[in-house]
């Protein structure tokens, strides 16, 4: 706020973004307050939510796409990389509904080869985690190494482990850190990764039996 004599005595109003008034005598000029605007259009709205529903998903797996994404990664982030394929590719429906389809989110990408079926069930250990490999698979793949991830859709928490098992031993029993109640099942993916660390596989779901 700026004091001014002797200009618009008495007087107030605006001019452009200045606004001129009186107090205790004086005059004073000062500029008008910048107001930002949030339309909210509903393009606007399905966007946030989209990309809100993305970022939910992706924030527990963010060390992993680290990793998984990183061959995919030309002149972005890792990170940058995934959001925008799930973005693309993983979500559903309509706002205000507008949801993540587990079958088509991607946390892993590569050129090794993804299970041909698989399957998982509570266990007295955890899960039961169980794939299916061709025999031309196994003759090339036999020891790349298993990664597994597991969501929970209710509370946004994720877990995820690169393991030591083998492809060929077709079965691992997971502990993650979320709740294995019959009512509060996580969505589970398993991928693989080659024994020279360097490449990895798509990510493939398991259901429950």
């Amino acid at each position: 706020m700026s004091q001014i004599d002797n200009l618009f005595d008495g007087g107030k109003g605006s001019l452009g973004n200045l606004v001129f008034f009186r107090r205790h005598g004086k005059n004073y000029v000062r500029t008008k307050p910048v107001r930002f605007r949030d339309r909210k259009s509903p393009a606007q709205l399905a966007q946030r939510q989209r990309m809100q529903v993305v970022n939910r998903l992706l924030k527990p797996f963010s060390g992993l796409v680290r990793i998984s994404f990183a061959p995919e990664a030309l002149g972005h982030t890792s990170l940058h990389e995934a959001q925008s394929f799930n973005m693309r590719h993983a979500l559903a429906g309509a706002y205000p509904e507008i949801h993540a389809d587990m079958s088509r989110v991607l946390l892993s990408t590569g050129p090794l080869p993804v299970p041909e079926g698989g399957a998982v069930s509570v266990h007295p250990g955890g899960l039961l985690i169980e794939w299916v490999n061709s025999d031309g698979v196994l003759a090339r793949h036999s020891f790349d190494t298993l990664v597994v991830m597991a969501y929970s859709e209710k509370t946004g928490h994720g877990d995820y482990k690169f393991t030591e098992v083998y492809r060929k031993e077709g079965s691992y029993v997971w502990n993650p850190a979320l709740p294995l109640q019959i009512n509060e099942l996580p969505v589970v993916w398993i991928a693989f990764r080659n024994r020279e660390q360097t490449e990895m596989s798509r990510n493939r779901i398991v259901h429950f039996e």
